[in-house]
Parts: structure tokens; sequence; C-alpha cells
């Protein structure tokens, strides 16, 4: 799990919360609590990473694939494993939302039948390049409508997918 960087690690309930470095954009506390009340047996354990060290990430768990780039994705889920991207381009909101978002990808990863049903649907060749790609896989459209549909409910709003996020790096890194 290791990515040479400290880092601080608290439970709460089922979830376990990494935080790696010094996010710059981190859930707040309340949230973490709401949900360990909300989702008392869920058990996931979530890591926040500085977007600074996304290749080192990548590297960690993609292993030789290739790199796709430094904004290519804000979030990816493996098992009852999160992980989340901090940096400007996210809010405390922004990170719920997405939290919220990849908790949708585990309950999937542990319904066997809903799991092989949405898998079956090829992804598009470039679902991690594409946003409209990415946003129209049918497993992304769930866990969208997951996020949307819960966010209020633990202090943030719907809507903040990747298409918002999209929008978001490139009014923060034009020149």
């Amino acid at each position: 799990m290791s990515l040479g960087l400290p880092f601080r690690s608290r439970s709460e309930g089922g979830f376990t919360v990494v935080a790696h470095g010094a996010p710059s954009v981190s859930i707040p506390d309340a949230v973490w609590l709401a949900l360990s009340r909300s989702y008392p047996d869920m058990k996931v354990l979530v890591e926040v990473v500085p977007r600074p060290f996304v290749r080192q990430l990548w590297l960690r768990d993609m292993g030789a694939k290739p790199f796709p780039g430094y904004y290519a994705f804000r979030a990816y889920t493996r098992g009852e494993r999160v992980v989340l991207l901090s940096d400007a381009t996210e809010t405390p909101q922004s990170l719920t939302w997405l939290l919220l978002h990849e908790l949708a990808h585990v309950e999937v990863n542990k319904a066997p039948l809903l799991d092989a049903a949405l898998r079956s649907i090829p992804r598009s060749k470039d679902y991690l390049t594409s946003d409209q790609a990415h946003e129209s896989w049918p497993e992304e459209r769930l866990a969208n409508l997951v996020a949307d549909e819960l966010s209020p409910r633990f202090g943030s709003r719907p809507g903040l997918n990747r298409l918002w996020w999209r929008e978001r790096v490139r009014s923060m890194t034009r020149s």
C-alpha cells in the first residue's frame, strides 16, 4: 500500500481511511461518521492520495499498463478498496460525491449477478481517455445515479460527475 509518503490512518465503523501525504482537499469528518452510521456493515478501505503522486499510484496498482495521463481519472475501485485523488480540482463536496460514486462500484463488485451483467457489456476502447465513453458505460451511469441520489444526505450535491470535474480541470489549467 505504500507510496513512500507519510500517511495517517483512521477507522470509522467499517471504513478505514488512509490519507497519504497531505491531501489538499479531504472529506469532512462528519461525512465519515454519517457514512459509518448509515452503512454499519460496509467494510471499505479508502485511500486519499495527492494528485502529484498519480504516476507512482498508477505504477503501484496498475503495473505495466500504460499511464493514461495526469488528469485522465480522479478515482478508482478495486474490490473493497477505493482510491481518491485529491488536488484543487476537487472540493470537499465533490470528493464526498466521488466517494459515494466509488462505493456504488464496491457494491457492484459484491453482487455477483449485477457484477456479471454489467461487466458483460463491453467498455469502449477509449473508456479511460474519453469522458463521453466513460460516462456512457452502464456501471458508471449506475454509480452516478447512486452518488446523485445520496449526496445531499452527506453534505454534497448531485451533478459532480466526471463531466463537471473535467470542466473544472479545464478552467483551472488554462494559461
